[in-house]
């Protein structure tokens, strides 16, 4: 099923029943460019299955557009990648637009592949052999995005149309 025709409206709605202070699709764009000034994004769909295969507790979300239509081996990737994320408790994001997201992040280089982006968590003393995670380190759109994200079912993740800019 393509959702390129049927997104889902991106409201102001309540995270836990207090107002939101700015769509879903705001807080996404916040994190992207936060995460990438912290140099803690992965960028790409084999990058991406290349960094949890070594460091499956170390993504916090994981981006995703939909694969281009009869691309099955995309697909295919795709969904064990999102299997491999629910089953290790990463968050995953649905998005409508790949071209989008490189305009977030200020990449020109159209050959360089955005289908998939890993926010990595962000650890209070890299160094460590301890990989603790400290959720007090995470920004305001973070912890927004985390309570959206447990209102929804795996099979039912809506597609977030991101803002142009």
């Amino acid at each position: 099923m393509t959702y390129t025709n049927e997104m889902v409206a991106v409201k102001t709605e309540t995270f836990s029943g207090v107002a939101a202070k700015s769509p879903v699709s705001q807080n996404i764009r916040t994190m992207l460019r936060r995460a990438c000034v912290e140099k803690r994004l992965t960028v790409g769909l084999l990058p991406a299955i290349q960094y949890l295969t070594n460091n499956c507790n170390g993504a916090l979300f994981c981006l995703t557009t939909e694969a281009p239509p009869g691309d099955s081996a995309t697909h295919m990737q795709e969904v064990l990648l999102q299997a491999f994320c629910v089953e290790n408790d990463i968050y995953i994001i649905k998005v409508d637009s790949e071209e989008k997201m490189r305009t977030i992040l200020g990449c020109r280089n159209q050959s360089v592949d955005f289908s998939c982006v890993l926010v990595h968590y962000p650890y209070t003393d890299p160094f460590t052999d301890s990989q603790e995670i400290d959720l007090s380190v995470l920004t305001e759109a973070e912890r927004d995005l985390i309570e959206y994200c447990d209102n929804w079912e795996y099979s039912q993740t809506p597609v977030i149309k991101l803002p142009e800019k």
